[in-house]
């Protein structure tokens, strides 16, 4: 049993697929990165919102938030079908690798598959809507009301406490972006395949994915922990109903 969506899976298909090959543990991704997608990394230290926003405009890109200066792990920014994923360079490496990981998902699940599905269907001429050049015409407003498919400017960091904001759908779109980045890092056959789901107690065969998330897959350790209840409860390894009662 999977615990990805199949919209998750095949991003994450799209992606190795597009890179042509796939990375040892524990993955950086930023060969694979360079090789998939038009999309570049830029690494700054004490990322804040207002740094992105001065990197843009020291190259003559006028852009600014709709929200508050704050820090950030990382930031997508994306136009053109390109992208530019900014992350904290002074971050751990594993704290690093996950930010990047995350981010690669958003810019394929809210960005670029939208685009390519929007462009499969309306053609070519559909990106300068999406770019913001022109509006639709009547066709491809039905066409895409017909099609589901997303039209307009892609935003993907909201204000966290504005009122108005769709928060189940901003929940979601990190929740889809989280699996994709550990299905990217940690896939979860690799995962359990590695580990010991046999062990006699919850407590130690959660212990044990953990360690094997942090030290072989280069997690975090927040991360792996929580990662590995998941892969745990999805093959039918969590807390049995006598471990949830303290009876054993």
């Amino acid at each position: 049993m999977t615990w990805l969506t199949n919209e998750c899976a095949d991003a994450v298909a799209l992606f190795w697929r597009s890179a042509g090959e796939l990375e040892d543990y524990p993955r950086t991704l930023e060969r694979a990165l360079a090789l998939a997608l038009p999309v570049a990394l830029v690494k700054l230290p004490h990322l804040q919102l207002n740094d992105i926003e001065v990197w843009l405009r020291r190259r003559w890109v006028s852009f600014s938030f709709d929200c508050q200066n704050r820090f950030v792990h990382g930031c997508l920014v994306a136009y053109g079908g390109k992208g530019i994923i900014f992350v904290d360079g002074g971050d751990p490496v594993d704290q690093l690798r996950f930010t990047l990981a995350h981010e690669i998902a958003h810019f394929l699940l809210d960005y670029w598959i939208p685009r390519q599905k929007a462009v499969q269907s309306l053609g070519q001429s559909i990106t300068e809507v999406m770019d913001g050049q022109r509006s639709l015409s009547l066709d491809e407003r039905v066409r895409s009301l017909l099609g589901s498919i997303p039209i307009g400017i892609h935003t993907d960091l909201l204000e966290r406490d504005e009122s108005g904001v769709d928060l189940n759908k901003t929940w979601k779109m990190e929740d889809q972006a989280d699996k994709v980045a550990l299905a990217l890092l940690a896939p979860q056959e690799d995962v359990l395949q590695r580990t010991d789901i046999t062990a006699a107690t919850f407590e130690l065969r959660s212990d044990l994915i953990s360690a094997i998330l942090k030290d072989e897959y280069g997690l975090p350790g927040a991360v792996a922990k929580v990662y590995g209840l998941e892969l745990l409860s999805a093959v039918g390894k969590g807390r049995s109903w006598s471990e949830t009662l303290g009876l054993r």
